[in-house]
């Protein structure tokens, strides 16, 4: 485990090995340390800010050292519909996969990822794990200066929806017709250690669905 001070009230913990972040963050929040403001969990390391400036490495490692895992309850399941024709990189991501296009979608859509963070723009999930024969997409040379809401992403061993319209590098492979955040209403549904689900629709249902909210429902 290691200790990377931030700042006067911000703690970061890497090489968390063998905790997962979600799971060292909740326990962190159940402990119930009462100079803590928040525990949050990123792809590979927990965030802790504290109420008032916290200096001591050392008690902070004891802390952290005393917790046992918690039973950490159930995330929501989530099933978003994609419209995959829209994808801007399908067909290059599935040549560069060495799969077909409708291999992409079978392999992408129709199964459970977990939503391993939350971060880059508000309400942006990071799922994962991809299946293997998606695994290793790099990231595009340049990101693109506008990518539209909605949009479904793949890069690495990870998978992903674009909440709002901003610059991106991952490969889009679709788009979702849903709202799946709210920056007005400050609403991000989908949260760390939920489940997403993706289900191929056309487009006629993607313009049937276009601009319904994830949170109420759509189908």
């Amino acid at each position: 485990m290691r200790l990377v001070r931030l700042s006067e009230r911000l703690w970061v913990v890497r090489d968390i090995d063998p905790w997962d972040p979600p799971a060292l963050a909740e326990a962190v929040r159940q402990a119930g340390w009462p100079d803590l403001e928040e525990a949050t969990e990123g792809l590979e390391s927990v965030g802790l800010y504290f109420r008032e400036p916290f200096g001591n490495a050392g008690s902070l490692e004891r802390r952290l050292l005393e917790l046992r895992p918690v039973e950490r309850a159930p995330g929501a399941a989530w099933r978003i519909p994609v419209c995959y024709e829209l994808g801007l990189d399908l067909d290059s991501a599935a040549a560069d996969l060495g799969l077909s296009v409708d291999g992409l979608v079978e392999l992408h859509a129709r199964r459970p990822y977990r939503c391993l963070a939350v971060g880059f723009s508000p309400g942006f999930p990071y799922l994962g794990p991809l299946p293997s024969e998606l695994t290793g997409l790099p990231r595009l040379p340049a990101p693109r200066p506008k990518v539209p809401a909605g949009a479904v992403g793949i890069v690495g061993g990870h998978t992903c929806v674009y909440p709002s319209e901003t610059p991106g590098g991952w490969r889009i492979v679709g788009v979702t017709p849903l709202r799946i955040a709210s920056l007005e209403e400050e609403r991000f549904p989908i949260r760390p250690g939920d489940s997403v689900e993706f289900e191929p629709i056309g487009r006629a249902e993607f313009q049937r669905l276009e601009g319904r909210r994830l949170w109420e429902a759509w189908t």
